[in-house]
């Protein structure tokens, strides 16, 4: 991999720690799990995927200003479409629910990738690149490596800080969604 590759990577956390200033250690590792592995949900059914979204819809919290995309992988191959920036600017949420199945049944994760983004996160550790609430993430990706490399849920702070809300997607669907970058 370039430098390149992994400048592209610290922006991306870089600014992900700017905008949640309270992100731990599960928050960045279900970042860069994303980005690697796509949506830890398996997609029952169009019609599940569909009730749980309108129901999150329904109870959806206020939360940070956040872009319509985040792109999340430093190859450009995942994001995370926030709902709701997406919905305020007047997208459908039924072709979010589409592109996110389809991207749930076809997405190949990559578990090189994601020990490559452990790899890069140990290294802007080492280069002070983190914010001291997150310094120990060097032994959370430890326990997940010898875990197995779980899908995680958002630490209870952040969840009550920013109510995170947003279904990951391969990229290559953000058109589908009629979305212009």
């Amino acid at each position: 991999m370039s430098d390149d590759h992994e400048s592209t990577f610290r922006r991306i956390i870089r600014s992900h720690s700017v905008r949640y200033p309270l992100m731990r250690s599960a928050d960045l590792y279900k970042l860069i799990y994303q980005a690697a592995m796509g949506s830890a949900h398996r997609v029952q059914s169009i019609d599940s995927a569909r009730r749980y979204l309108k129901e999150e819809i329904s109870n959806i919290g206020i939360g940070p200003v956040e872009p319509v995309v985040d792109i999340i992988a430093h190859d450009g191959s995942v994001c995370r479409i926030n709902i709701r920036p997406y919905l305020q600017a007047g997208y459908s949420s039924e072709k979010l629910i589409e592109m996110f199945a389809i991207t749930a049944e076809e997405f190949t994760g990559s578990t090189v990738k994601l020990e490559l983004y452990c790899w890069w996160l140990l290294r802007m550790t080492a280069d002070n690149l983190l914010s001291a609430d997150i310094q120990n993430i060097d032994q959370y990706l430890t326990e997940m490596a010898e875990s197995g490399y779980p899908a995680v849920h958002h630490s209870a702070g952040y969840r009550n800080a920013y109510s995170p809300s947003y279904r990951v997607i391969a990229s290559g669907f953000i058109k589908k969604l009629g979305i212009i970058q």
